[in-house]
């Protein structure tokens, strides 16, 4: 086997010019696949992520009649689904004031969560709060007129009798950003108005929906309101498939083409040095010896062109901010050497098959 690699580095050597022109052929060939496929498929990655980011996997649920139809346990059980990356229950909205200041202060948003408050906030400051008491945000604490997380809040409305005990500073979690305005305090034993689901993944969506309905199984399904991300579920899925199969389709045209002339090329080094390789089949070289030996001569350059067009091919979409991701570039360099090497096959058993006495007497 070494004699065998010895033998095609030194013919690789000696024939420069086939050599370069396979290097270059697949160098381009691999450049052009990133640069068109490669972005192709950044662009798909980014889009899925967009897709499955949690904004775009929340499934929400609202009880229109305040019917109690969405209780602690209900949430609870929502939040244990297996589809279920999280699952929140938000009462009524009201304003709140900070009590220092009184009604007249400055007002802001408080939301009450039944579940974990983990699932929507994250803990900057002080501790989670229990019941009846509350946390945060900094825009929050600006406006109270805070200067630590840290004191007492009230329904801003006279009839209001809503009071909140302010223990820490939060920083909410998506898709909750919009809690980054006030304030977030543990409603845990009062009935939710609304339910969010954070499903696991955007592909479970329409299972994910019939779970969480079936739990709740209200008596008239006017009373409930859904807001379900099984369209976006679906648009994903017909998106990602328009894109796949256009990478696809693309890849087969440029490693095609690119194997299609590095086989032309490997045949004119045959037909070139057909005298060579008869006289080493009249000296005993067996007829796979002669496949190897031309096979191999084609895998060589072909790897430098590989590592070239790698290099460039990530250069060159690395300025367009659209790097492909790592395992794709993997996948293409591997598959641009199967396409060289599977096209010197044929021009290889083209030169394993003459005779040699006809090919040595050939002026």
């Amino acid at each position: 086997m070494w004699v065998l690699w010895r033998e095609a580095l030194a013919t690789t050597w000696a024939n420069k010019v086939p050599s370069v022109l396979v290097t270059l052929l697949v160098a381009v060939m691999v450049t052009a696949t990133l640069s068109t496929v490669g972005r192709t498929a950044a662009a798909e990655q980014q889009l899925a992520q967009r897709l499955d980011d949690a904004g775009a996997r929340v499934l929400t649920v609202t009880d229109l009649r305040s019917r109690g139809l969405l209780s602690p346990s209900i949430i609870g059980a929502a939040g244990a689904l297996s589809v279920a990356e999280r699952a929140v229950g938000i009462t009524l909205t009201v304003d709140m004031v900070a009590g220092h200041v009184g009604r007249g202060g400055e007002r802001v948003p408080a939301w009450g969560i039944v579940g974990d408050i983990n699932d929507v906030a994250t803990i900057t400051a002080g501790r989670a709060p229990g019941p009846g008491e509350g946390i945060v945000s900094e825009e929050g604490m600006r406006k109270l007129g805070l200067q630590d997380p840290y004191g007492w809040a009230l329904e801003a409305a006279q009839q209001g009798s809503q009071e909140a005990t302010i223990v820490g500073a939060f920083r909410p979690k998506a898709p909750f950003e919009e809690f980054d305005a006030g304030i977030a305090y543990n409603a845990s034993d009062a009935d939710a108005l609304t339910l969010s689901v954070i499903i696991d993944d955007s592909r479970h969506a329409a299972s994910a929906q019939r779970a969480v309905l079936g739990l709740i199984a209200p008596p008239d399904p006017s009373e409930i309101q859904v807001e379900s991300p099984v369209g976006i579920a679906e648009l994903r899925r017909q998106v990602l498939g328009d894109f796949g199969n256009f990478g696809r389709t693309l890849m087969l045209g440029v490693l095609g083409g690119g194997a299609l002339l590095t086989g032309i090329v490997v045949l004119s080094d045959v037909l070139v040095r057909r005298k060579d390789l008869g006289r080493r089949r009249a000296l005993g070289a067996t007829r796979a010896t002669i496949v190897a030996i031309v096979t191999c001569r084609t895998l060589l350059p072909a790897l430098i062109g590989v590592a070239l067009g790698v290099a460039v091919g990530v250069g060159v979409t690395g300025r367009l901010g659209a790097v492909p991701p790592t395992d794709f570039v993997g996948a293409v360099a591997v598959l641009a050497v199967l396409a060289a090497t599977i096209s010197a096959v044929p021009p290889a058993l083209f030169a394993a098959t003459r005779d040699p006495v006809a090919v040595l007497r050939t002026p």
